[in-house]
């Protein structure tokens, strides 16, 4: 943001400087020093008196202070008040920094950053008018200087009954006010109690400390409620910082208000998202999702929905919506979102639409309702691969398809040519190959969107291709498949759980032993096992062993996976002894090693092994015998 910073009548002003079809208004930022209600410093500036008025926005959390944080306020007070010995010394006392905006043409200011404070205050003061009803001081004090639109009117029905209540009438109950009230009066006669009984407490005198040595620094902001909110991250260090669902929501609920032109009360409709993600993460006893994943997948959609530029979709979800807002906003212009994002719709109902899908989907997953053992199975090494942030496409694609009485199969249809998609270029490439990541994926995001489910499926088959579409040049798929697997742990991990889920039964629908070919695949401690140890236990024979077996000895030929705690067992003993713990494996793999090969292990055995295991992954990836030519194996 470009403009100009000086000193105007004794304020710092920030003057944004406009282009001529610019009609926003002035930015400005003004600080000053403040007490409460007297204040003998240069200016006099207070923050109340001449009926001045303060509003808690809806989008601030309710009032939650807790004991701690209310006896640590009223001891540092009665600490500067009258010292450690109890003498008064009215040492003049920094309260923190304050958030408000500019006044509005009522006077009314709101509280960005300061509501504890400020709502302790008032309860600290009702205190002392109810203890004290004959002191002068308190006689004219107001109690109508703070409102609250928070919780939908909750909260100011709550203040509104702490301030019609007297101290002896309060019960037990869910109103923070009066709750704190109590506590802060219990803490108040605590500190008078260790007061020297020969020197009365004067209330008239503290209240005149309270009202007048006490200072704040109160920084105005006149700005955007956006630009607002960046201003208080940067200035807050006595709050909760806003995390991104917080600045969402607030930004939401201004992109609704001033641009949708929405009633106020849309806030409770953007907070119900929030209460509904918490909730279903109650029902579902663990951490399903947050906000945040929600938006990761309306980001996806919001992309292709509006033609936005592709690079987007690269964008970390915080960035991509602070970016939007700001450009919808007219706080910055930025690259990618200027002139692209003037007619972009924002729907509460496309956001809970994706709750309700993500939840009702973690539910199956759960049990394992509706899944084969190699639909669930995929889905893990998705997220195994190197395209594993793309995992959450099975939410847009569910959203785009929700109509579809067909979509639960198609989805995973979608989910089990997608993975092979990432499993061949996660085992071919070493590295995330851009025309893969970028080219290939944008069109997928984008056929999802418009919801094209035999162009989509044409377009990640085509992408599939055959045996030999993969098997030509360098980047050979039969050597990578089988061959020097040791050297890149992502590949040997992938292409051995593969291998073995082959094994398995693996197009089950039974939820249980679904979920336990998963489990077991990927959630119990495996090891990747040289059949043939590569140190062998007789060091004698290494040399030699090397020398015979070369390169498969670190092939697909010699490697499969098993337990760890079996792999450790047998550490580098030679074959016979390795099979008679191999006959006691839950992998079937091993299981087949130990049926197959029941007496002895050859660098011949090896190479048939690796032959049969290497055919069994490409007629698994192409649907197909493989037509490709087999590698040397020279």
């Amino acid at each position: 943001m470009v403009g100009v910073l000086k000193i105007e009548h004794g304020k710092l002003i920030f003057r944004k400087r406009k282009k001529m079809s610019d009609s926003s208004p002035n930015f400005a930022i003004n600080a000053k020093s403040c007490t409460l209600l007297r204040n003998e410093q240069e200016g006099n500036k207070i923050l109340l008196g001449n009926k001045k008025t303060y509003l808690i926005p809806i989008f601030q959390r309710p009032y939650s202070w807790d004991h701690a944080q209310l006896n640590k306020f009223i001891s540092d007070i009665f600490k500067a008040y009258r010292g450690n010995d109890g003498v008064v010394i009215k040492e003049p006392m920094f309260i923190g920094t304050m958030q408000l905006s500019y006044p509005n043409e009522l006077g009314l200011q709101e509280i960005i950053d300061g509501q504890q404070r400020m709502t302790t205050f008032l309860l600290l003061f009702r205190m002392l008018k109810d203890k004290f009803p004959e002191a002068r001081s308190l006689a004219q004090i107001r109690f109508d200087w703070l409102k609250t639109d928070v919780s939908s009117g909750t909260q100011q029905a709550y203040l509104n009954e702490m301030l019609s209540l007297g101290l002896d009438d309060i019960q037990a109950g869910l109103n923070p006010y009066l709750k704190n009230l109590k506590i802060i009066s219990e803490l108040f006669d605590e500190q008078i109690s260790m007061t020297d009984e020969e020197v009365e407490f004067d209330v008239n005198d503290f209240f005149d400390y309270l009202t007048s040595r006490v200072y704040f620094v109160v920084i105005e902001t006149k700005a955007q409620l956006s630009k607002t909110l960046q201003i208080f991250n940067t200035i807050n260090t006595t709050g909760l910082d806003l995390n991104s669902g917080d600045i969402f929501k607030i930004r939401m609920f201004q992109y609704l208000t001033q641009y949708k032109k929405a009633d106020k009360s849309v806030f409770n409709d953007i907070s119900k998202l929030y209460e509904k993600i918490d909730n279903l993460n109650k029902q579902s006893g663990q951490t399903v999702t947050d906000i945040r994943g929600i938006l990761k997948q309306y980001q996806y959609i919001l992309i292709s929905k509006h033609r936005l530029p592709d690079t987007l979709h690269h964008l970390g979800v915080d960035t991509f919506y602070e970016r939007l807002f700001d450009t919808l906003f007219n706080d910055n212009q930025w690259q990618h979102f200027s002139g692209n994002v003037k007619d972009i719709e924002l729907s509460i109902e496309e956001l809970d639409r994706l709750i309700d899908i993500r939840f009702r989907w973690a539910e199956k997953w759960k049990g394992k309702v509706g899944f084969s053992a190699e639909d669930a199975a995929m889905i893990r090494l998705i997220r195994w691969s190197r395209y594993s942030n793309y995992w959450d496409l099975i939410f847009v694609f569910m959203f785009s398809f929700h109509e579809d009485p067909e979509s639960w199969n198609k989805m995973k249809d979608f989910v089990r040519q997608l993975g092979k998609v990432f499993l061949i270029y996660s085992i071919r490439f070493q590295r995330i190959k851009n025309e893969a990541y970028y080219t290939f994926m944008h069109e997928v995001i984008k056929l999802l969107q418009q919801g094209k489910y035999d162009a989509l499926m044409g377009h990640i088959n085509e992408k599939i291709g055959n045996g030999s579409t993969h098997t030509t040049g360098y980047y050979n798929l039969n050597y990578f498949l089988t061959d020097d697997l040791t050297e890149n742990a992502k590949r040997k991990n992938l292409v051995c759980r593969l291998s073995a889920l082959l094994s398995e039964d693996y197009q089950t629908e039974d939820p249980q032993l679904v979920q336990e070919i998963v489990d077991k695949l990927f959630d119990q401690d495996i090891d990747v096992e040289h059949i043939q140890s590569y140190h062998d236990k007789d060091g004698n024979k290494r040399e030699n062993v090397w020398q015979e077996w070369g390169i498969e000895i670190n092939s697909l030929g010699n490697l499969m996976i098993l337990e760890s705690k079996y792999n450790r067992s047998i550490g580098n003993e030679h074959y016979p002894k390795k099979l008679t713990v191999y006959g006691k494996s839950q992998y079937q793999i091993v299981r087949e090693q130990h049926v197959n090969y029941p007496e002895q292990w050859t660098l011949k055995l090896a190479l048939e092994r690796k032959e049969k295991e290497r055919t069994k992954l490409m007629n698994y990836l192409f649907g197909q015998k493989s037509d490709a030519t087999p590698i040397s194996e020279n």
